[in-house]
Parts: C-alpha cells; structure tokens; sequence
C-alpha cells in the first residue's frame, strides 16, 4: 500500500484543523513612497493618495517616505523593513480606441514592491481607475475635490487587485527536524511556507516547509519538502 507524501498530509490537515493566530506582535514594516502626478494634484490631494496607499499596502507598519522613486537596498537596510513601495497616481491620458465618458475621470495607479530581504523588484501593477459620474458642474473641471472624485473609486478598484505582501521570518534554530522560525508576522497552523533565501538575503530554490505549532515566542515548522534549511534562512508564506 502507497502511503501519501508528507506534504499531502499536511495539506490535508490544513483543510480539517482550524486555524489559529499566532502570538500577536508588530506587523512587518513597510517603507512607503506615494507620489501624485503634476496634472491631478489638484483633484487628488497628496495627503489622500497617501492615506489610500497606506491601507492597500494592508495591516502592516507602515513609514511614509517623501519621494518619487522606489527606495534602493541601502535605504531598506537603514530603515530596517521588509518592503519597500513605491504608489503613484496620475490622470489617466485619454488614448484613441479607450473609452472616455464625459461625465467620468480617469486615473492610473502604479505600484512598484522591492523585497528588502533579497532586493528583488516585483513587476509594476498597473490599474485603471474610473471614477463614479461627475455632477455637471465638476465636468471637466480640474479642481474637483478628490473625495468627490477619487477616494471611493480608488478604494473600489484597489479591493479587486490586491497588493500581496507575504509574511516573512528567519529561521533562528534547528532541533531534530524541527524549524524555530522568528517573525514578526503572523501565521497559521498547518500553513506552507517556504524557505526562499539564504542568511545573506541570496534566493535559492523554496524549500517547502509547514507549520506545526506556535507556542511560546517562535513558530515551529517542518520539512515536507525536498532541500536542507539552515538557521539564518528567510521564509515566508506561500500565497494562498
């Protein structure tokens, strides 16, 4: 008789078990950058593209930055985090073939992540923004408020996409097979992860992990993956 894998036990038990928090403690520390185009400053406060920003990015720490390009590796280890983003807004230009009501506004919303651990950066993620329709009196006005403008319409296309920051820890201890893992972030039993890097921050090939119990100060997890993790490695949640 074939007996199944370690790791469809483990997910196996992932789908039948509860889940359950880990020891509450600070979230992991988001460096933020968020920039505002010259041609919307006037209906998109800066203060509102920040605070919108802010709360994409997700139940984080977050620093605001002033800025208009993402923060480098230096500045990542200087503020100690594990992200750093760079959010910019800016009027959509209206392009033949694109469809422009009269009674709407357009915007486009980047946002550009660098792994701080490994200094990776991620592809832009690109989104169009329509606002809800304009009362006559604000069409085609540049001075529209951006409450009235922006801050429902933003928040409702960034809820479809969104910004997946994935939780990451170090490995600090190895006991017989078994991975101490300290974080700051949270986790859940029986959640796969995978050990992404190295103690210098270099990627190599995920080493799948899962998680066993969180007692106490640490994460415990264990091997159900093929490859040797070593303390000082990074991990970090598999995305569901």
């Amino acid at each position: 008789m074939r007996l199944p894998s370690p790791l469809a036990v483990a997910l196996a038990a992932a789908f039948v078990a509860p889940a359950a928090a880990a020891p509450a403690g600070p979230p992991t520390t988001v460096l933020l950058v968020a920039d505002v185009g010259e041609n919307v400053q006037r209906s998109m406060p800066k203060a509102l593209w920040r605070q919108l920003a802010a709360d994409y990015v997700g139940s984080r720490k977050v620093i605001l930055e002033e800025g208009t390009v993402l923060p480098d590796a230096a500045r990542c280890r200087d503020a100690h985090v594990a992200y750093a983003v760079l959010a910019t807004f800016e009027r959509a230009t209206r392009l033949p073939g694109f469809a422009h009501d009269i009674d709407r506004a357009y915007g486009i919303a980047r946002f550009t992540v660098r792994n701080c651990v490994t200094g990776t950066v991620s592809p832009t993620k690109t989104l169009r923004v329509e606002s809800d329709p304009l009362p006559p009196s604000d069409r085609g006005e540049l001075e529209v408020a951006g409450e009235r403008t922006w801050e429902r319409a933003v928040r409702r296309a960034l809820s479809r996409e969104p910004l997946v920051l994935n939780a990451v820890a170090r490995v600090v201890r190895i006991e017989n097979g078994v991975l101490f893992l300290e974080s700051a972030d949270r986790f859940a039993l029986h959640q796969l992860l995978r050990d992404f890097a190295d103690p210098t921050g270099k990627p190599h090939p995920p080493i799948e992990l899962v998680v066993l119990d969180m007692t106490g100060k640490f994460v415990q997890a264990r091997l159900v993956g093929a490859g040797s993790p070593h303390v000082g490695d990074y991990v970090e949640a598999v995305p569901n």
